[in-house]
């Protein structure tokens, strides 16, 4: 028998999957194994889950491996090293669900109890948390459990990890759980649950805002072709735009709120563990008492006034000098060609391509600014690193387009330089979201190193030959950032659409087609491309949502002030509001703006029932936190 298992895994470990097919032909064949040892918590080889693999680089000895295994094993983790050559070591890190449990009442997960309100998870109380249909097992979900064991395991490893000891931890594709991510026509909407309970808030919550925004585009799309062939007043364009822009950003808080409450994530605040990178001196926290990492203040704003904003708008001025040079460019080629030649669309092509080249080395220095502010929170990291980058990608994008349209004042221009930029940046967009998978086929197809056959002694230091093929195969998949990139394509094409909407019609039908493709080929890469990520909890969209709604409030000002440089429009105001005409303007704008605001205020961001479920939810454990005085008042009494 044994023999028989070496000769099948000699002739799996002989071969690595090359390229995404033979990844995916991989992947089934386990799946169909799994699927036969349905109904098992563990795996096919008896042992639990693998949630978290540890690789050490070369640098490794087997001292430092078995170093690392023991700072591991003190926190209840069980570990398995598997030392196949110099440059391959694997600790595979798993937990029994008892210790999942304790690192979930540590970490404060917040979960549903059988009264319905969300609490944060006691390990003393676990009958309290046990739904109907429900055992301990799943309790923590399956996002959950990674973190939980990266959480207590990395903080103590950061010295291998800065020594090249340790290269990474990720955890393992449930290749089994990915079917319910492939592409079906049938399917009418994501499945959003299924997605965050495999990659957690953050990306759960970014496909629910692509979903609902593709959804909310379906609107404005039906509108432009009704405004196309009807030509519709623009003053009623530019009022439907308002009101969609508004309820559309408003019902997606709604949204929000509701996912982030079902999530338990809803109540998050900056009392949240600092981050990874975060550096600081360990003090006595007034708050919770306990020993945290804490950053003077002071510094982190001289570093944001002295030296990220400076640079900032050192950008911004660069960026808005290139989109006016494109103008002079323009000048001169018709100068020497005439208005009908091909040459014409030249400088708007590569000023489309210098935006995009632009957009991407900006982010890399956006980035790199605001790790150097040193902020505390992951959550204060990306609303800081958000805000320099608007400031940029506003002016990087649409500079051009205000210049032209309040400058030159020329509509024939601005529609076709405006349709002209945005339908470069979606071939840009669509060129990342397939090229990325086109080049990671290139990569796994001509890869230098490839794995070598492993002879008999090599092969019986190897548990689980399938986990270790997975594993292999896995670890040199590119490691998935944020969804940072994903909201700001959202963002920017946002723009596009609201900005300029009383000359662009088709701006949404557009985007609209482009996202219906985006979010399948968004979750394809998530599944297939990237290792697995790490879940991030979060409760909204962050700074996104300002950025979006900043957007909605100057596509109020842009399309007033196309509105008043149409010729019948400025007679009017002159034969009826001759006195005033620029008061005629910003009356119409305030009233938008005023529009705006009522509907802002009329819907709440929260729905009713999450609203009753918090306050459930605290007089919950405001009486119990008074049967705890009481219990205690009646033992001092006995």
């Amino acid at each position: 028998m044994a023999a028989a298992a070496n000769e099948t895994g000699h002739s799996l470990l002989g071969k690595r999957p090359q390229n995404i097919i033979q990844n995916q032909l991989f992947r089934r064949q386990r799946s169909i194994k799994l699927s036969a040892n349905k109904g098992s918590s563990s795996d096919e080889t008896g042992n639990h889950k693998t949630y978290v693999v540890l690789t050490f680089g070369e640098r490794a000895k087997l001292t430092h491996c078995e170093d690392v295994q023991k700072i591991i094993q003190q926190f209840n983790i069980k570990t398995t090293l598997e030392w196949i050559s110099k440059e391959e070591k694997y600790l595979y890190l798993t937990a029994s669900t008892d210790t999942l449990l304790r690192l979930a009442d540590e970490a404060e997960l917040t979960k549903m109890t059988t009264t319905g309100s969300m609490q944060k998870f006691n390990y003393n109380s676990i009958s309290d948390f046990l739904l109907p249909g429900m055992t301990e097992d799943d309790i923590v979900r399956f996002c959950e459990a990674p973190v939980l064991i990266k959480d207590v395991v990395k903080p103590q490893l950061l010295s291998y990890i800065r020594n090249g000891i340790v290269e990474e931890l990720f955890p393992l594709h449930d290749i089994e759980y990915l079917e319910a991510f492939s592409f079906n026509w049938r399917r009418r909407s994501l499945p959003i649950e299924h997605i965050r309970n495999y990659f957690g808030a953050s990306i759960g919550l970014y496909f629910a805002f692509i979903e609902f925004y593709t959804k909310a585009l379906v609107y404005p799309t039906i509108f432009g072709v009704c405004q196309y062939l009807w030509s519709i007043n623009l003053s009623v364009v530019i009022g439907f735009y308002v009101l969609w822009s508004t309820i559309f950003l408003e019902l997606w808080k709604r949204r929000c709120a509701g996912l982030a409450y079902r999530w338990g994530t809803i109540e998050m605040s900056s009392l949240d563990k600092p981050r990874t990178n975060y550096q600081g001196k360990e003090k006595i926290d007034p708050v919770t008492g306990k020993m945290t990492l804490e950053y003077p203040m002071r510094y982190t704003y001289m570093q944001m006034y002295c030296i990220s904003y400076p640079v900032v708008l050192l950008c911004v001025v660069a960026a808005a000098y290139f989109a006016l040079y494109q103008f002079q460019i323009e000048a001169e080629v018709l100068a020497d060609f005439g208005p009908d030649s091909w040459l014409l669309y030249i400088p708007v092509i590569v000023q489309s391509i210098l935006i995009a080249i632009f957009s991407w080395a900006y982010e890399k220095l956006a980035t790199f600014l605001t790790q150097l502010e040193n902020h505390r929170t992951r959550l204060q990291y990306e609303r800081h690193r958000v805000n320099k980058l608007m400031i940029f990608e506003i002016v990087n994008n649409f500079f051009s387009l205000f210049y032209i349209a309040f400058v030159l004042q020329d509509l024939k221009q601005l529609n076709y330089q405006l349709m002209m930029q945005l339908l470069i940046f979606q071939i840009v967009c669509i060129a990342q979201e397939v090229g990325i998978p086109l080049l990671a086929v290139l990569k796994q197809k001509y890869v230098k190193y490839m794995h070598k056959e492993l002879d008999s002694e090599k092969l019986s230091l190897v548990n689980d030959v399938t986990r270790y093929e997975q594993c292999f195969f896995e670890a040199g998949l590119d490691q998935y950032q944020s969804t940072y990139e994903d909201y700001l394509q959202m963002c920017i094409q946002f723009g596009f659409i609201v900005l300029f909407a009383a000359v662009a019609p088709f701006a949404a039908f557009g985007a609209l087609i482009n996202n219906m493709f985006a979010m399948h080929i968004d979750l394809f890469k998530l599944c297939n491309i990237f290792k697995r990520p790490f879940a991030r909890r979060t409760k909204n969209i962050g700074a996104w949502q300002s950025a979006f709604e900043l957007l909605s409030v100057m596509a109020i000002l842009s399309n007033c002030g196309l509105l008043y440089m149409l010729p019948n429009v400025r007679a009017f105001v002159a034969q009826h509001f001759s006195s005033i005409p620029n008061l005629s303007f910003v009356l119409f704008e305030h009233l938008l703006l005023g529009l705006k605001f009522v509907i802002h205020k009329a819907i709440h961001e929260r729905p009713r029932w999450v609203r009753i479920a918090l306050m459930k939810g605290d007089y919950e454990s405001s009486q119990a936190y008074k049967n705890i005085k009481k219990y205690k008042a009646n033992l001092k009494v006995d």
